[in-house]
């Protein structure tokens, strides 16, 4: 029996984002004259930008109203229902019939009627434009101040991004920036100004837990140091990095980024983390006049849909006018950009190394810093997006509350990291950019575009990929400069570019600057990509016993050697593979310069049940010269406080490879235009895509003849080619990742024509040991059909192949995610997957099958005919039958678990569900003893919805789209928050979820069985390639004489997933005699 309904066998390694989830796809409110209800939003022409909501809040409230007022009555004069008006946009709400809708976008004083589409914890860790900074110590064998009096300033961020500087001018004071982590300590005296004010403003639990109910503490004391630390208190490293045997005497404070900025302490982590927390705390945060909102989470979903509910709430509080930060991810530069940091709206923050204090910790002399980090999210979105910059993320001090109410603080300091760390520097500095342009403008603010744009314009370019670094490394003082217009930066009108294309074809676009400088300035626009190698030297070592010697940085699990980096060397990559597995423990690969500085690190996260057999670093304008590589037991967090990690139990094999690279022109035309003093330039780019399918990102580089430089990334992606007469292969090269929420994502693009009856992509890896995942989103965001290497049944094994396939797909563009749950073979530096796709290709028959009215079957009477499809794809594919009608009905969806009853204990989740293909809207309704909070969303995490209040004091949810996407759907009920100090209360609630699909043929029995039943026996059907699978349908007419039956026997593969792809129907037609 191959019975995958009730289990997805590969959930726990596919579900790739703890915290992220999506929300619903947006869909065109008015495609037919009638039709169910629909929830959607009137936005009104006039924005009444003339009246910000910040200084003008009660005027803006009455035009808006007097505005509104015509309209409303027009929507309940058409039976509208749930009319509400909105003031932070000019928009009404409301719930109306599709005709109605049509009516109403016709309204000339409408600019647009869109769905309503509600919305739905990062572990702590513990330079010139050329050249890495720097840092030697002299004397002692650590980084101490030369007299205790006169403490070192941590984290040391604040003087790599220049911002030390910047507070001369602006210390972010009258900005409110909000930071959503699991709570901290507001009485910390590094939260206490030196006037006994308290920075923390204000604290809101949204998790459930309480705000005062004990908690690890950890990322929120790191946020909140990383913003707005006082400095007031003074340190001894000795003390602080108990194992870094560091002499007495080495002092230090702790400073934030912005410390005159108020913060608001948004509690979202707790027992219990749910959509709605993080929803209402973006809402909270909006009310109560948040300038910035910093977001260390975030996650990675298939799809990455635009319509997630978080990045509704981030939209909504960018057009607000407020600045949203987040961080792009720990899981390395492989592709692994979360949400919502995705998000074009905000500002995705990547991370850098800051190495002083590793180096204090490691017992290294010398340091280099201001390189990528090992962890950090780089790589392009599904969706074609880069991060936009970065900031230093390993490591640095942040304040903690040695106190058992905090679980992560054992010291009254910890060593805090990852782009956890480096979203708040960012927050910070835009919270000092905020004060000092409206120092500088009569106390206008900013826009949130502005911003943005202020702080990627003058970032400074790390020379390396644009995928890892976006626009560069944050620069808080020239930001300022540029807001104050008192330097000479060149702004760009955008953060980054996007580009897409068929192969081989030249897209045009363009970017405009804006000189702040007093004079003009002439500007040259260049291109800038990897290029050709300039070395590449492989080694293989043996791990053995550990080897004797200092094991801060963890014991060598390897002789080090060394590897001559040639002079002529821009860009240094290392990359390091074992054979290891989760249990036998973890590696990382250190580099270090000829001059002895620590310069790199690798990362494996070591969480989650998952590992990484696959490290890469790489280094900027690395030093020529003799480079020692160390292979090490460690899994790189710089867990600093903590003990050194103890070796691991395995024995064998370490391929370590170090490749130079130069840059190259990415094709980009090369121009010259004079930018006038305070005016703008507009630059045309003509960009050529690449003809092979894939990203391929680039940045623009800027240099003037007053000595600014911009670097500006481009995404670039070509399409898979699907014109007839071309060839439709493409190829996807994938590496590994660092062991945490994901191990690699590739996005791809393809456009299908109009007509097409079927789609097939098939796909064949080099590698069978790696799992890999593929999914085919439709052009509305919904997975339609998923495969991984793997065969199906309960006695699933290792493949090297897998198909996708679309039956009658929509015309336009749908996208291929090609993705890595886990870990690599590790005997390998990289493998290709190949791929092809194919149109109208799936060969099936049913001989003897009516199809016609005819054909008359007599009531009760049998007929039992063969369906034949033929294996035309490289995997083992087995198939099952799913007969349906041609007509549409309501039913109640298939509620897993022994209970089906329908009830949901309040704030621990909700009853799982099976929703059939071929369904277009589920609507999932809660009723409760108190009003909650219902989330409904797919076991892939998106697309999700966020239930609004519906009739009777219930909760309603409602999906819709042409095709949702099949398999298990979720449904999570809580409390609503805040809870402030009492946590979120118990007790059940009653769950219901009705389907829209294409109705079941009650007549019609398949030999495979009832596939979408889970009550029910099923059993599919395997075929090898290139051969046949044949099933049976069975017909017994239960309608009355005479009725014309139609329906559709719909041929479908089972995969190690709850659903894998429908690949075609064969239509039937008969009387009932």
């Amino acid at each position: 029996m191959h019975d995958n309904r009730r289990r997805a066998a590969l959930a726990a390694t596919i579900l790739l984002g703890a915290f992220s989830l999506g929300a619903a796809p947006a869909q065109s409110a008015g495609d037919s004259p009638s039709g169910p209800e629909q929830r959607v939003i009137v936005v009104l022409r006039d924005q009444l930008t003339g009246l910000p909501m910040r200084t003008r809040s009660t005027e803006r409230a009455h035009a808006a109203a007097e505005d509104q007022a015509p309209v409303m009555a027009r929507l309940e004069k058409d039976g509208a229902t749930h009319v509400s008006g909105m003031s932070l946009i000019n928009a009404v709400s409301a719930t109306l019939k599709p005709d109605a809708i049509t009516r109403i976008r016709a309204d000339r004083n409408v600019a647009a009627v869109v769905p309503d589409l509600p919305i739905r914890l990062p572990d702590t860790h513990g330079a010139t434009t050329t050249a890495a900074n720097t840092g030697t110590a002299t004397g002692a064998p650590s980084y101490c101040p030369k007299t205790p009096a006169k403490p070192l300033l941590e984290p040391e961020a604040l003087q790599l991004t220049h911002t030390d500087a910047a507070q001369r001018t602006a210390t972010g004071k009258g900005v409110k920036v909000a930071f959503f982590a699991e709570g901290m300590d507001a009485d910390n005296p590094e939260f206490i100004r030196p006037d006994g004010t308290h920075v923390v403003t204000d604290r809101e639990d949204f998790s459930g837990d309480g705000v005062n109910a004990a908690t690890g503490g950890g990322e929120a004391f790191g946020d909140a140091s990383a913003i707005a630390a006082q400095g007031s208190r003074t340190y001894d490293m000795s003390a602080q990095l108990p194992y870094a045997k560091l002499p007495k005497g080495c002092t230090f404070r702790i400073r934030g980024f912005a410390p005159g900025a108020e913060l608001m302490d948004l509690r979202v982590f707790g027992k219990n983390t749910w959509t709605s927390g993080f929803v209402r705390a973006i809402e909270y945060a909006v009310d109560h006049h948040a300038d910035v909102l910093s977001q260390s989470f975030g996650g990675n979903t298939y799809p990455d849909a635009a319509t997630d509910p978080i990045r509704l709430a981030d939209d909504a509080a960018v057009a607000a006018g407020v600045t949203v930060v987040a961080s792009s991810g720990d899981s390395g530069t492989s592709g692994t950009i979360g949400s919502p940091a995705s998000d074009p709206h905000v500002i995705g923050v990547g991370a850098s190394t800051s190495f002083r204090l590793a180096a204090q910790g490691l017992g290294y002399r010398k340091w280099t810093s201001d390189n990528i980090a090992g962890l950090s999210s780089g790589g392009t979105t599904q969706d074609n997006k880069l991060v936009d910059l970065v900031a230093p993320g390993m490591v640095g001090m942040s304040a903690c509350t040695a106190s058992p109410r905090f679980g992560d603080c054992a010291l009254p300091t910890q060593v805090f990291g990852g782009t956890s760390q480096a979203a708040p520097f960012v927050a910070g500095a835009a919270a000092v950019v905020i004060q000092a342009y409206k120092d500088a403008h009569g106390g206008l603010r900013p826009a949130p575009d502005l911003v943005k744009r202020l702080l990627t314009g003058t970032a400074r370019d790390l020379h390396v990929p644009a995928d890892e670094q976006g626009a560069g490394l944050l620069d808080t003082a020239a930001a300022v400069r540029a807001a104050q217009s008192s330097g000479a930066e060149l702004i760009p009108s955008a953060g980054q570019l996007t580009i897409t294309g068929k192969p081989g074809s030249t897209q045009d676009t363009a970017v405009s600057l804006t000189n702040t400088a007093a004079r003009p300035q002439r500007v040259t626009m260049t291109s800038r990509t990897v290029g050709a190698q300039t070395f590449s030297s492989q080694r293989k070592v043996t791990v053995g016993a550990p080897l004797a010697g200092d094991d801060r940085e963890g014991a060598l699990a390897a002789r080090p050697f060394t590897v001559q980096v040639p002079q002529g060397t821009p860009l240094l990559d290392a990359e390091m593979v074992w054979p290891g597995t989760a249990d036998s423990g973890k590696l990382a690969l250190v580099l270090v310069d000829p001059d002895g500085r620590l310069t790199q690190f690798s990362y494996d996260y070591d969480g989650y049940g998952l590992h990484s057999n696959y490290q890469h670093v790489d280094v900027h304008d690395p030093r020529p010269g003799a480079w020692t590589v160390k292979v090490v037991w460690s899994n790189g967090r710089m867990h600093l406080q903590e003990k050194p990690l103890k070796p691991g139990s395995y024995r064998g094999p370490v391929t370590v490879r170090l490749t130079g690279h130069r840059y190259t022109t990415a094709g980009v035309p090369e121009q010259t235009r004079t930018v006038p003093a305070g005016g703008t330039a507009r630059f045309p780019v003509r960009v050529p895509l690449p003809r092979t399918a894939g990203d391929a990102p680039f940045s623009l580089q800027f240099a003037s003849d007053a000595g600014t430089r911009m670097s500006l990334p481009v995404a670039r992606r070509t399409l898979i080619p699907t014109a007839q007469g071309h060839s439709t292969s493409f190829a996807a090269t994938v590496t590994g990742g660092v062991g945490r929420d994901v191990g690699q994502t590739k996005g791809y693009y393809l456009d299908v024509p109009a007509g097409r009856r079927g789609l097939t992509i098939d796909l064949t890896a080099e590698d069978p040991a790696a799992t890999l995942v593929y999914y085919l989103i439709s052009p509305d965001g919904q997975v339609l059909a998923r495969d991984t290497d793997r065969t199906a049944g309960k006695d699933s094994v290792p493949t090297k192949y897998a198909s996708l396939a679309a039956n009658r797909p929509a015309a336009g563009r749908w996208t291929l995610v090609v993705g890595l749950p886990d870990a690599v073979s590790g005997k390998a530096f990289s493998q290709q997957v190949t791929g092809k796709v194919r149109f109208d290709s799936v060969t099936a028959s049913a001989p003897g099958l009516p199809d016609s009215a005819s054909r008359v079957l007599k009531r009760g009477s049998s007929l039992t005919v063969p369906v034949r499809v033929v294996n035309s794809g490289p995997a083992v594919r087995f198939y099952f039958l799913d007969p349906r009608l041609d007509s549409m009905a309501e039913i109640s969806a298939f509620e897993l678990g022994d209970d089906k009853s329908g009830t949901g204990k309040v704030n621990e989740g909700g009853p799982t569900w099976t929703v059939p293909s071929h369904t277009t809207g589920l609507v999932a309704t809660a009723s409760a003893d108190r009003p909650v909070d219902l989330n409904l969303y797919p076991w892939t995490g998106a697309p999700a919805v966020f239930g609004r209040t519906g009739p009777g004091g219930t909760t309603v949810a409602a999906a819709r789209a042409g095709q949702l996407a099949a398999g298990q759907w979720i449904t999570d009920v809580t409390d609503q928050g805040p809870y402030q100090d009492k946590p979120a209360g118990t007790g059940t609630a009653k769950v219901t979820l009705t389907a829209t699909t294409q109705a079941f043929d009650p007549a019609a029995k398949a030999s495979t069985g009832a596939y979408w039943d889970p009550s029910a026996d099923f059993d599919s059907v395997r075929a090898a390639p290139g051969k046949t699978a044949t099933m049976h349908l069975t017909l017994t007419p239960t309608a009355p004489a005479g009725t014309v039956v139609h329906g559709t026997v719909y041929i479908d593969t089972d995969s190690p997933f709850t659903a894998g792809s429908e690949l075609i129907g064969i239509p039937y037609t008969y009387t009932v005699g």
